[in-house]
């Protein structure tokens, strides 16, 4: 099996091809590579993208890294060059890093002031007499995300508010049914590429026009007295999961080891082997494959709270032909919630890498500015945006907003022209502020003490044997650049990983391009 590696620079171009065993060529391959980056004489004095190239180069030999599984380009912000461009069109699976392009082609699009709006409508006449509502209730949704405890001080927050707003509409019975409007979006709901394994779990939720916590429910898992099954408690409150007990509470910490597994997506929940029972206890978030109806059953729940009586079933929209039937006869607006504004939901998909997040802004992509809410409608819309930046989408290969499909394909190129685009953009502080911090943030805290640390804004990422991180960074000179690092197929532990990558940003925060070109320095030829 061959591999290329491209090595690209401002000065010249090296094409090199080998053959494995890896192992027995690198040596070569590196003192080549080691000879074509010494200094040559020049004018504009030294070559400091051959500098820097030959540092990374280095970073990844100390790590017995192939050079051609890694992507690393650095281009200045204010210059405009590259100081290393490492396989920059060479395809990598990006993992979430791919959330760089959401969130950016989002406040590019529909601004940082956009919200969500999810709506309850009266489809009849309402008897004033009687507080009756002579017809359904129709609740409608426009893709919101947030309805959970994330941003509202209880999980049911919402629901309890529009509940409220339809009793201060004069509803206390429904005739009808309680129907979902969830035709937003449309199927299919997870995409192409995503492990079967994950289906089952929180972050490979279904998207869906109408969501409820983050379209998952959370399975606590708490020990009882030694010998004795643990106890299984689930949230929120009323949901419903099949659930199968068949694990014990154990007095010793060797045989900690609980297992939680499940059959097929929306199948039963088998929690297997041991929980020590010292223990705090243990959280999982288990996918709903019925969003549209778990949010719905919620508003329910909370209707009932407040008192108001539906006599119908709850009810789910999935055809827009049905949906036209209510809005044709211009239902009466009885209740209406906002959601935060995006630039705080774009905070969540990138500080917390939230793919269900990411995936719920590319649909809501496609609902707003293109064809339709649904991958390929978000997809158009991203493409679009690249175009507009110049990027060639004929080499890409993009499956989904947050980066878990393994058939996603993209270069360190497409990465380096939408931060140089949100460098200069309107509304560059709410993106850059999105991203972690180095030294501060979940997944850079390895920056910490360092360098880069306080200094660095950049996205993670991480899938089996694929690890990225692109943003922006400082030089020694405090010269700003943005970056991007991607590896793909690496056999080197996951903590080896994130090593080498905070080392390669080292390398980057201490570079210096010394005396400037002569030009620069104000001196002519």
């Amino acid at each position: 099996m061959e591999k290329r590696l491209s090595v690209e620079g401002s000065a010249a171009r090296v094409f090199l091809s080998f053959s494995y065993p890896v192992r027995a060529v690198l040596p070569v391959l590196m003192t080549v590579l080691l000879f074509l980056s010494l200094p040559v004489p020049a004018l504009g004095g030294r070559e400091p993208d051959r500098e820097l190239t030959r540092r990374i180069l280095s970073t990844l030999e100390s790590y017995h890294q192939d050079p051609a599984d890694w992507g690393v380009q650095v281009r200045s912000l204010e210059r405009g060059d590259d100081l290393v461009s490492l396989n920059s069109r060479r395809r990598f699976m990006p993992a979430s890093n791919l959330k760089l392009l959401v969130t950016a082609a989002a406040l590019d699009g529909l601004g940082a002031d956009f919200r969500y709006h999810t709506t309850v409508m009266a489809a009849g006449e309402i008897s004033a007499p009687d507080s009756t509502l002579r017809g359904d209730l129709v609740l409608r949704g426009s893709g919101d995300p947030t309805i959970s405890d994330r941003f509202y001080p209880a999980v049911d927050y919402v629901w309890d508010q529009l509940a409220g707003q339809v009793c201060a509409a004069g509803i206390r019975r429904v005739t009808g049914a309680l129907v979902a409007d969830n035709t937003l979006f449309v199927p299919p709901r997870r995409a192409d590429g995503w492990s079967w394994e994950d289906l089952m779990w929180y972050y490979a939720a279904p998207v869906s026009a109408i969501s409820y916590n983050d379209n998952c429910i959370d399975l606590e898992v708490l020990p009882a007295k030694a010998g004795q099954p643990p106890e299984l408690r689930i949230k929120p409150e009323g949901a419903t999961l099949r659930l199968v007990n068949r694990a014990a509470t154990v007095a010793s910490r060797a045989e900690d080891r609980l297992v939680i597994t499940r059959d097929s997506p929306g199948g039963r929940v088998v929690v297997d082997g041991g929980i020590y029972y010292r223990s705090l206890g243990f959280l999982e978030h288990v996918s709903v494959e019925s969003p549209a109806l778990y949010a719905t059953e919620a508003f329910a729940r909370a209707l009932a709270r407040r008192g108001v009586r539906i006599d119908g079933p709850v009810r789910v929209l999935e055809s827009p032909v049905d949906s036209t039937r209510y809005l044709d006869n211009a239902p009466l607006i009885v209740a209406q919630h906002f959601s935060v504004p995006l630039e705080q939901i774009v905070r969540v998909i990138n500080k917390r890498s939230h793919n269900f997040y990411a995936e719920q802004l590319l649909f809501t992509l496609g609902a707003c500015l293109g064809r339709e809410g649904s991958f390929q409608g978000g997809l158009e819309v991203e493409k679009r945006f690249l175009r507009k930046l110049g990027l060639d989408t004929g080499t890409l290969r993009i499956e989904d907003g947050s980066g878990l499909s393994r058939l996603n394909l993209v270069t360190t190129e497409m990465f380096i022209g939408v931060l140089a685009r949100m460098d200069k953009h309107p509304l560059r502080e709410n993106y850059v502020s999105s991203l972690p911090v180095g030294g501060i943030d979940n997944g850079v805290r390895l920056m910490r003490k360092t360098a880069a640390d306080g200094r660095l804004f950049a996205k993670t990422g991480y899938i089996s044997a694929v690890m990225a991180l692109s943003g922006y960074a400082q030089t020694a000179d405090e010269e700003p650049v943005a970056f991007s690092i991607m590896g793909n197929n690496w056999v080197i532990s996951r903590r080896e990983a994130q090593r080498l990558i905070r080392d390669i940003c080292l390398a980057i925060a201490g570079f210096s391009r010394g005396t400037p070109p002569v030009e620069e320095a104000g001196v002519s030829r």
